[in-house]
């Protein structure tokens, strides 16, 4: 890390966080429900050869069905977009500077000018400290943007501190030596001030009780930056001394009962601003299972694990699949229906795993293939530069096979099973998905839990090397060309 780089903390409340309506006289109802949930976009500002498609953006990771990737269609001259997400519960579209909060059911409404949010952009990077207070900035937003049938906010008139505006090089010397229960009273007392400050808004009692998740939230993203602060700009760089604060870290917190996401189901909305899922750790460090939220992430959890079941096209139960809340009941026999329909395609084959434990399946997977060369490619629907290698290898895929190199392909639970069977549909080979918990536990040959990573078997099923990363079409053929 440089030192003479400023590094600033973005908070997501920052650039805009959800909210609700003017008219709301309590927290926006949450339907338990499986139903799509659609952005129409449009740019109002289009001029003649504009070719802009839809402003990029992604979702939180948050998803049953995983894959993180909506269906999008774009009208490039007319300036138009639809973006349409799969879901079950609520789920943060976040674009670039901005984001929408989508339930269940919602069709949202958007005008974007993009002329007007480069103004915006550039006027909140030269004013980067008055980003929440200056009413100008607040004023370039509404040109730039305006939004209909989402919950959605500008940012708050309120003044963070500390670590949200940045790990100076005083604010890091200062609390370089803290222990970690100094370092949580600095927090609390920061994360006060700033309620304090909520509190003297003129704001409902709904827009309040919400903000005031968000900001808790805010509190336990710093919680866990304890260790960022003392390794910035260098301050502390002994290894043993790392080493002991790190051991003292912990969200056990005795100033969990005074906090509130937790005791509404609605809480998981904050948890969504959630770096590194900071808002379950902190339900189970302080034994907050049995909350309102901590019951619907148990019941999350459940879910996820018969829908990995279901993705992995192995046989769940009925009796548990009818034990979940409907909602997610709907989405995992959706799932199951569409991987018993037949393949669209003549190219790739679906297989089920091998019988017996993980760390078997690689072995029984290569045996299948003795006399040929085989070629394992670890991907996901969702990685780019996985998609770029298989499409890359295509071209060469005649070639390699009649070489006598056998190809497979493996992915796991998180891929979007719509975009699985579309995709093995394309490419010739033996496809396989595999529980992502179950991944580790395969024993993959140098895997660092990153994708693409590709694994070459001689014609005798022995191990001859792995790739991690995508190395280009020609360094790959290298690669094959070696192997007898």
């Amino acid at each position: 890390m440089r030192k003479e780089v400023f590094i600033t903390i973005l908070l997501a409340f920052v650039a805009c966080v959800p909210m609700f309506s003017q008219t709301t006289s309590s927290l926006p109802i949450w339907e338990r429900k499986s139903a799509p949930a659609v952005i129409l976009g449009r740019y109002v500002d289009r001029e003649p050869g504009d070719k802009d498609k839809h402003p990029g953006g992604w979702g939180n990771k948050e998803s049953l069905k995983g894959g993180g990737t909506p269906e999008i269609t774009t009208d490039s001259v007319a300036g138009t977009f639809t973006i349409t997400w799969d879901i079950c519960y609520p789920l943060k579209n976040n674009f670039s500077g901005w984001s929408v909060m989508l339930f269940p059911g919602d069709t949202v409404r958007v005008d974007f000018n993009k002329k007007a949010f480069e103004e915006y952009q550039a006027y909140n990077k030269e004013t980067p400290y008055d980003r929440i207070t200056t009413p100008k900035l607040q004023e370039l937003w509404k040109k730039a943007i305006h939004i209909e049938g989402a919950t959605f906010e500008l940012p708050l008139p309120i003044h963070m501190n500390g670590i949200d505006l940045g790990v100076t090089r005083d604010y890091s010397i200062a609390h370089a030596h803290d222990t970690f229960d100094e370092w949580r009273e600095v927090c609390w007392n920061e994360f006060q001030d700033v309620v304090k400050q909520l509190d003297t808004l003129d704001l409902s009692t709904t827009k309040k009780e919400y903000h005031r998740m968000m900001i808790e939230q805010n509190y336990l993203n710093k919680l866990r930056k304890f260790m960022f602060v003392k390794k910035s700009w260098g301050t502390i760089t002994d290894e043993d001394s790392l080493a002991m604060y790190e051991k003292q870290f912990t969200f056990k917190d005795p100033h969990a009962p005074e906090l509130t996401y937790y005791r509404n189901t609605l809480g998981f909305l904050a948890c969504l601003n959630n770096q590194f899922n900071e808002g379950r750790l902190y339900i189970q460090a302080n034994g907050l299972e049995d909350s309102p939220l901590g019951r619907w992430f148990k019941e999350l959890d459940e879910a996820k694990a018969v829908m990995a079941q279901a993705k992995a096209n192995q046989l769940v139960d009925e009796s548990e699949l009818n034990a979940l809340s409907p909602e997610f009941q709907t989405q995992i026999r959706e799932v199951q229906a569409l991987l018993k329909q037949e393949s669209s395609g003549t190219e790739g084959k679906r297989r089920e795993l091998p019988e017996g434990a993980p760390q078997e399946w690689l072995p029984k997977i290569v045996a299948e293939h003795k006399g040929h060369i085989v070629f394992i490619d670890f991907w996901a629907t969702w990685c780019g530069p996985c998609r770029i290698g298989m499409k890359e290898m295509e071209t060469v895929k005649e070639d390699l096979t009649a070489r006598g190199v056998n190809f497979v392909y493996i992915t796991d639970t998180s891929s979007d099973t719509n975009d699985w069977v579309k995709i093995v549909a394309q490419h010739a080979g033996d496809h396989y998905i595999v529980p992502k918990d179950k991944m580790q536990e395969m024993q993959i040959p140098d895997y660092d839990n990153a994708i693409p990573h590709y694994l070459i078997y001689d014609r005798k099923g022995k191990f001859v090397k792995a790739i991690s990363g995508w190395p280009g079409k020609e360094n790959m053929m290298l690669e094959l060309q070696n192997v007898q």
